[in-house]
């Protein structure tokens, strides 16, 4: 019984402890003014330009080429697999000798996945814009 008390208040004390050292202090003088600083500035960090705003860093007109990245998606219904449209990257080959074509399926968002790919065959499936 002696062996269990002083299990039980080694554990108190180190779960009291583990609790004190994981708390801030805060002082409460122009605690919401900082508090919406922060905020603000967090924002402007983790902003999202949008594809209509101009990119400070790709202010030139060359293309994005598709490396890793998919040169587009071809949408389906889930349980039929037919495609309704296909939704083209931004981003593209990088010249005439590669090809956008199905190269995986991603079951999350019910599409085909098209990569660029040099050396392709008859067998491998072009993506709507490369078809022709």
């Amino acid at each position: 019984m002696a062996h269990f008390r002083l299990f039980f208040i080694v554990f108190v004390a180190t779960c009291w402890y583990a609790s004190m050292i994981d708390t801030a202090v805060l002082r409460s003088e122009n605690f919401p003014e900082r508090l919406q600083k922060v905020m603000e500035e967090g924002s402007k960090r983790l902003r999202i330009r949008r594809d209509s705003e101009p990119s400070e860093t790709n202010t030139n007109s060359e293309p994005r080429i598709c490396y890793s990245t998919p040169c587009g998606w071809a949408v389906y219904v889930p349980f039929t697999r037919r495609v309704e449209y296909f939704m083209k990257n931004t981003c593209e080959c990088y010249d005439e000798s590669y090809k956008c074509v199905r190269t995986d399926d991603d079951l999350s968002v019910s599409a085909y996945v098209y990569k660029c790919r040099q050396n392709t065959t008859s067998e491998d499936i072009e993506s709507p814009d490369d078809a022709n």
